[in-house]
């Protein structure tokens, strides 16, 4: 080898170790920044460590929130109230609801034997269901077929001791009907368990009703009723029970007066007296009283109706005559010196029988709005009644139907009602202006006529 070429391969070598000691020291210089970037790391994670510790270990005593605020004497305001909206109801009621053998007959579908009166009603219908809650008095019994104390009509009876197809009351309820009186002369007709039927029936198909009763308990309970944010306080009685006894052991199944019995009287007038305390915004008796057949009111219907507005009662709702009576309205003096006004229909005449004119008007009856108020004023209730309207009412025969008609309406409308006979427009002729001149008799009403019913006003009366 040349020297050259050993000089050559030894610059090799130098050259070749040049590149290998370049390499260890950028290796060592990775490592040391790796191990110096770990060191960190380290150092920065026990400082972290640290202070969340500490953080936490402040975190965890409890800490005082108390804010020290002086207290500011409260400023009484008595100066301002805030009223709330008034309120209004319509209650429409309607009289006796009676059910002879001729109505009986024409209910009955031998194909099905089964009974339906819901025609008898299709003509006053809207009359009744137009209104927040109808009121109508069952002057019958529903004991069930077969099970009146008479049962010479198809299973059910007449006068003198009615029971009716129970299907009267569901078509009254489909009519628009929502409260019955079960108080009257005719509730014992099947006797004492017929009251408890007729109950029990009125019962499963959702009709309210008071007058009569299956225990002590139901008895005293106090019938009231909210209708639109108004509440009514009902209490139900009959002058009698035709003579039949109310069972000595269970005195409670019927509110009777006992021909005005003194401590019966002051029975009823009591429970007026607690519905007017209970603070019911009107206090409204259902009572069935007066002569049979007179359309003016007796004394004993005048004595009555004193002592109910005396007890506290605002409207009196009465009826048995089976005829139209007067409605009366009275300036009425409280206790405290105050005044409010009174309302009584003594009676409401039939609403639908077979009871036909004989000299007397049997078949004439009045379906009577009463528009009901309460209003505030700062933060007290006023109560009124508001208006007071009047349909009257006839009842009409065919071979198949024995129905109501509204008077007015037939009068104003007489081809809707082309059935009726030449009988049957002589009476609704007469109706029309006789039955509204029957309910102004008392001379505390004046009358003006809307469509197909009276508007009835007070004259004379403090409001």
């Amino acid at each position: 080898m040349t020297n050259e070429e050993k000089q050559k391969r030894i610059n090799e070598l130098r050259e070749q170790r040049r590149r290998s000691l370049a390499r260890r020291r950028k290796i060592r210089k990775i490592q040391i920044s790796i191990i110096f970037t770990v060191f960190i790391m380290l150092i920065i994670g026990t400082v972290w460590g640290g202070i969340a510790f500490i953080r936490y270990k402040k975190a965890s005593k409890p800490k005082d929130y108390t804010i020290n605020i002086k207290k500011i004497p409260m400023i009484e305001r008595t100066d301002f109230q805030i009223d709330a909206p008034p309120k209004e109801a319509t209650l429409t009621v309607v009289g006796d609801v009676m059910m002879h053998s001729w109505q009986i007959e024409r209910s009955y579908d031998s194909a099905t034997d089964s009974f339906d009166v819901s025609d008898s009603f299709t003509y006053v219908k809207k009359y009744l269901s137009h209104a927040d809650f109808t009121i109508a008095n069952l002057e019958t019994t529903l004991p069930g077929r077969y099970n009146g104390s008479i049962n010479d009509v198809l299973g059910y009876s007449d006068y003198p001791m009615f029971s009716s197809p129970e299907i009267l009351a569901d078509n009254l309820k489909e009519a628009g009907v929502d409260f019955l009186q079960t108080a009257n002369n005719h509730s014992l007709d099947s006797w004492e368990d017929g009251i408890y039927a007729t109950i029990d029936y009125l019962d499963s198909i959702g009709m309210l009703h008071t007058g009569t009763f299956k225990s002590q308990e139901e008895c005293d309970k106090q019938c009231i009723i909210e209708v639109n944010g108004i509440t009514f306080g009902f209490v139900a009685y009959t002058y009698g029970t035709n003579g039949l006894p109310v069972p000595s052991e269970r005195p409670y199944c019927i509110n009777t007066l006992d021909i005005y019995d003194d401590a019966k009287l002051e029975e009823m007038y009591s429970k007026v007296r607690a519905l007017d305390a209970a603070g019911v915004d009107f206090v409204c008796p259902l009572i069935h009283f007066g002569t049979e057949y007179t359309e003016v009111p007796d004394s004993w219907q005048e004595m009555v109706v004193d002592g109910l507005f005396d007890a506290g009662a605002d409207v009196i709702f009465g009826g048995h005559p089976h005829v139209v009576e007067p409605i009366d309205v009275r300036t009425i003096e409280n206790p405290d010196g105050t005044t409010r006004t009174g309302y009584v229909v003594y009676s409401f005449g039939n609403f639908v029988s077979s009871q036909v004119y004989d000299g007397v008007n049997k078949d004439l009856g009045i379906i009577t709005d009463f528009t009901f108020k309460k209003e505030y004023n700062n933060g007290k209730a006023n109560c009124y009644v508001s208006e007071v309207k009047v349909a009257p009412t006839y009842v009409y025969w065919t071979n198949e139907t024995i129905g109501v008609i509204p008077v007015l309406e037939a009068y104003n409308h007489r081809s809707d009602y082309s059935f009726l006979s030449d009988r049957d427009w002589g009476r609704i002729e007469y109706a029309k202006d006789h039955v509204i001149e029957v309910v102004c008799a008392k001379g505390s009403l004046d009358y003006s006529l809307d469509d197909d019913m009276y508007i009835v006003k007070p004259k004379n009366i403090e409001n």
